[in-house]
């Protein structure tokens, strides 16, 4: 989980975009860590969406600022302990599972069954 941004960000600016943009599929990641059928991950994602739509009318920096460390403070307390990994991906139950064997050993002569 990244860092607490500390410093206000200036609104409109291309940082504070991303900012944004990250903060919000943080939290989609994170409801499909606790709603992993689609049907109720659809549902709180579609909530998702229509708080951070709420927050694109503030103006006043200080209260977004406020809106920001609040969101950051929601997706901390509903952390997942154990976040859904894809099989294939890094840390996954089938990652480099069955991984083919070296070219370079095999142009070399060296088989799967030596033990030299």
């Amino acid at each position: 989980m990244s860092g607490v941004i500390t410093n206000p960000v200036q609104l409109g600016t291309k940082a504070h975009k991303i900012y944004v943009t990250r903060l919000y599929r943080r939290s989609l990641r994170l409801a499909q860590d606790w709603y992993w059928q689609r049907v109720e991950f659809r549902q709180k994602a579609v909530q998702i969406r229509q708080l951070f739509d709420e927050g694109k009318q503030l103006d006043n920096p200080k209260h977004v600022e406020a809106l920001l460390g609040k969101t950051e403070l929601i997706l901390a307390t509903y952390y997942h302990p154990q976040p859904y990994f894809s099989p294939a991906a890094p840390g996954g139950s089938k990652w480099e599972r069955n991984i083919p064997f070296p070219e370079e050993l095999i142009k070399r002569g060296v088989t799967i069954f030596d033990n030299n």
